[in-house]
């Protein structure tokens, strides 16, 4: 073994692999623990002046101002709970087929594929009401009758209501807002027309 043999560890080494270990164990405690910030600063504890400038009031204002967009100007309380929110999911149709995509409070709304020959297509959003004195899209409604309220088409290609479409449904006492997609030759879909509809009460 030579001058490299079992030599017994300095004082200081064995200071130094010590502190190593209690320096390693202590991080993987705080990564495996989280604390948070009012276990470590009691409540009422910190005077305004020790809050960064702005702070707190920027936050405030970030979240306030992202919730008025998520609600388009409404309070929240012109809107029901989400499990009141009606869905359809991606409904498709083939040439000449009507197809429901939801029904709520006397509406239901259908995509209607019209299929104009020669490979063009047309889709288009049509609402029947169970009752008199109704309206969507700001068009009064005839009791058990069809009405369109948005068409994609005539195409051959991929076409679509670029963004989306907002409709109102009123039927006294209650409202509907609406949110239509509807296109034609939607890629990943087997068929011409597709569309997607979700409705909640506001």
């Amino acid at each position: 073994m030579g001058q490299f043999g079992a030599r017994r560890p300095s004082a200081a080494l064995v200071v130094a692999i010590i502190a190593l270990v209690v320096a390693a164990s202590g991080t993987a405690v705080a990564t495996t623990r989280l604390v948070g910030g009012d276990s470590l600063i009691r409540k009422h504890s910190l005077s305004a002046d020790r809050l960064r400038a702005g702070g707190a009031g920027e936050v405030v204002r970030a979240h306030v101002a992202a919730e008025a967009q998520a609600l388009g100007g409404h309070p929240a309380s012109a809107f029901e709970l989400a499990s009141s929110d009606v869905r359809s999911g991606l409904v498709t149709a083939s040439g000449g087929q009507t197809v429901k995509l939801a029904s709520f409070g006397p509406f239901t709304v259908s995509l209607q594929c019209n299929d104009d020959g020669g490979g063009t297509f047309d889709a288009q959003i049509v609402v029947t009401s169970t009752t008199s004195n109704a309206e969507a899209a700001d068009t009064p409604l005839t009791a058990g009758t069809p009405q369109e309220i948005d068409d994609v088409g005539p195409d051959s290609i991929f076409a679509d209501n670029a963004g989306g479409t907002l409709v109102d449904f009123v039927a006294a006492p209650d409202a509907y807002m609406g949110y239509l997609i509807d296109s034609i030759f939607m890629p990943g879909t087997g068929a011409p027309c597709a569309a997607s509809l979700m409705a909640a009460k506001s």
